[in-house]
């Protein structure tokens, strides 16, 4: 069995002061750095569609094989680190962390994915609702609906109502103070 030095080098002592585990000093020092949990910082994920129109949050960089030279390869690397860069974000204060998750931010890939997918699902279902309900407008009401699309560009979840006009007599005008 072998026994503990019971004198320490001075190089041994200071080593044992920047250490966090105990396993990482020797026998009879302890470490004056013992761990902390520090939540921050932390990173989050958020998922956006690759080129290939399906979500992730990580794009992996390509093998070499097929691409016609070097650069090309090499092109294709910086798109997929671009892609991965961008889809994760790290905080560093509780506040940032909450503004971030307001944005759509996510602690985890697994949550992040799981976001993306309960958007598109309530897009999807507020697509369907008024499609169902559009089916019992007027004419003149789809006409509107038409002409309110086509100056919008992409899905449009609601059309914004036009005021009514009131018939009657104008309201009267205030004479100037000359």
């Amino acid at each position: 069995m072998i026994q503990a030095p019971t004198t320490f080098t001075d190089r041994q002592k200071e080593e044992a002061k920047w250490e966090q585990f105990e396993r990482d000093v020797p026998r009879g020092l302890k470490p004056g750095n013992p761990y902390t949990h520090r939540p921050y910082p932390w990173m989050l994920y958020k998922a956006a569609q690759m080129p290939n129109g399906k979500w992730a949050i990580a794009m992996e960089r390509p093998l070499f094989f097929g691409f016609r030279d070097a650069n090309e390869w090499q092109r294709a690397c910086e798109m997929a680190d671009k892609f991965t860069f961008d889809c994760q974000r790290t905080v560093q204060t509780a506040e940032e962390h909450a503004r971030a998750r307001e944005e759509g931010w996510r602690d985890t890939p697994g949550e992040a994915m799981e976001f993306r997918a309960a958007l598109d699902k309530a897009i999807g279902d507020g697509a369907a609702v008024r499609n169902y309900e559009d089916r019992n407008m007027s004419e003149k009401a789809k006409a509107e609906r038409d002409a309110a699309e086509a100056e919008h560009f992409g899905h449009l979840g609601e059309i914004p109502e036009k005021p009514i006009r009131r018939r009657g007599r104008p309201p009267k005008k205030q004479a100037a103070a000359v």
